[in-house]
């Protein structure tokens, strides 16, 4: 009987926590990490101030977790592409897939995170310090560096032509993220993929 109180406490915790970051997720997406409140996101979530703060420090370190636990699954998906036994365009393509899933599930959030980080906040300034930017912007560098692993390989093999695979990394990956947040993806993800990556890959001229 002890364990198994012990266990419903455990997983009412979780879920408090996950109560509070799912509404989080809608505050921040909804009104930028500037204008959003602490109170808000209690209010949405239905908890006290105190459960919060048991569980976050401040609304900075609520934004970083909700960002951290969102793209986790999604960096160690494309982690397992970079590192597969597959030739590299095949790679690419399957990335650019991953980058448009992710991306559209994520948009809205992931535009604030991108505004606070350039310092284009709602406000017009970031509500971040240097230091917390540069915390953001690390997982960028990161993904993205996933992307120029595979570019690499490519030039490696002699299927790519020589480049500087760190700018084109960067380029498809502004490629991606225009398509999402221009509403330009549509339903069929594996076709606008197959799309962005024919573009990219072999240009557009005949």
């Amino acid at each position: 009987m002890v364990q198994s109180r012990e266990c419903e406490i455990l997983l009412d915790s979780r879920n408090k926590r996950q109560q509070i970051l799912d509404a989080a997720y809608v505050v921040f997406s909804r009104k930028g990490f500037h204008r959003a409140t602490v109170d808000e996101i209690i209010a949405l979530a239905d908890t006290g101030k105190g459960t919060v703060y048991n569980y976050f420090v401040n609304k900075e370190q609520l934004f970083y977790t909700l960002i951290k636990e969102r793209s986790t699954p999604f960096e160690t998906a494309l982690a397992e592409v970079a590192a597969a036994e597959q030739p590299p365009l095949a790679k690419i393509r399957t990335m650019i897939k991953l980058f448009l899933e992710f991306y559209t599930a994520n948009a809205d959030l992931w535009r604030v995170l991108m505004h606070e980080v350039r310092g284009l906040g709602s406000e017009g300034y970031s509500a971040f310090s240097q230091e917390q930017r540069e915390k953001y912007q690390l997982r960028f560098r990161d993904t993205i560096g996933m992307l120029e692993v595979v570019l690499r390989e490519g030039v490696q093999q002699g299927v790519m032509r020589d480049c500087d695979t760190n700018k084109s990394a960067y380029a498809l990956f502004s490629v991606i993220v225009m398509m999402v947040f221009q509403k330009f993806v549509n339903d069929d993800l594996e076709a606008t993929a197959n799309g962005i990556a024919d573009v990219f890959l072999h240009g557009i001229a005949v």
